[in-house]
C-alpha cells in the first residue's frame, strides 16, 4: 500500500497559502546532504530547514530548528511558498512514495519532488518533479505559481481526494477489507 496521511492535522484551512517559508524542507540528514537541500543552498534560494544532523552540512542561517511537530506541520506545508520532498534512492528506485508528499499535499501545499517511479497523477499539479537544480530554482520562483501548481480551488480539491483516498482511515479500511475477503476466501465464514 502507498503511504497515507492524518486528515486531522493536514487539511487546507491550517493556514493561508504564501504567508510563510518561502521554501521549506522538514527532514533530518541522517548524515547525507540531500540532493534537494543542497541544490536549494547552492543555487541561493530561501531555504527554512527544519531537521536534525544538518548543523556541519548547512548555513546556519537556513537552519530553523531541529523539530517541528506535527501539529504544527499541516500549517508549515500549508503557508510555504512550496515545499521541497526527496526520497532516498532504494525508495526511489522502488517506487516508493513519501509520506511527505501525503501530508504536504494532503495539506494543500505547492511541493518540488525528484522523479519517483509511479508518481504519475496522483497528486495532480500540487506536486512537480524538479530534475535539475535549474528546475528547483525556476518552479520555486515562479512570477505566479498557481499557472503551474494549479490554483488555490484546483489545490483543494486534490488536498480533499488525499484526505479521503489516502488517509491512515482509508488505509484501515482497506485491511479491514482484505482480511475479510482472506477469511472468506479461506473458508473461515462457513
Amino acid at each position: 500500500m502507498l503511504q497515507a496521511t492524518d486528515h486531522r492535522l493536514f487539511h487546507p484551512d491550517r493556514a493561508i497559502p504564501d504567508t510563510g517559508h518561502p521554501v521549506l524542507f522538514v527532514g533530518s540528514a541522517r548524515g547525507v546532504y540531500r540532493p534537494m537541500v543542497r541544490d536549494a543552498v547552492e543555487q541561493g534560494l530561501p531555504l527554512s530547514l527544519y531537521g536534525t544532523e544538518w548543523e556541519r552540512l548547512v548555513p546556519k542561517r537556513v537552519l530553523k530548528g531541529n523539530y517541528l511537530a506535527n501539529a504544527e506541520l499541516g500549517a508549515a506545508y500549508r503557508s510555504a511558498g512550496v515545499v521541497l520532498n526527496d526520497h532516498w534512492d532504494d525508495m526511489r528506485s522502488d517506487g516508493f512514495l513519501s509520506n511527505r508528499l501525503f501530508d504536504a499535499v494532503a495539506s494543500g501545499a505547492r511541493v518540488l519532488t525528484d522523479d519517483v517511479a509511479g508518481l504519475g497523477d496522483l497528486f495532480g499539479r500540487s506536486v512537480q518533479v524538479v530534475r535539475t537544480p535549474e528546475d528547483l530554482v525556476r518552479l520555486s520562483s515562479l512570477a505566479d505559481p498557481d499557472a503551474v501548481f494549479g490554483d488555490d480551488e484546483e489545490r483543494r480539491a486534490t488536498a480533499e481526494r488525499i484526505r479521503r483516498e489516502h488517509s491512515f482511515e482509508a488505509r484501515a479500511r482497506r485491511l479491514v477489507e482484505l482480511a475479510v475477503e482472506l477469511r472468506a476466501a479461506r473458508g473461515f465464514d462457513r
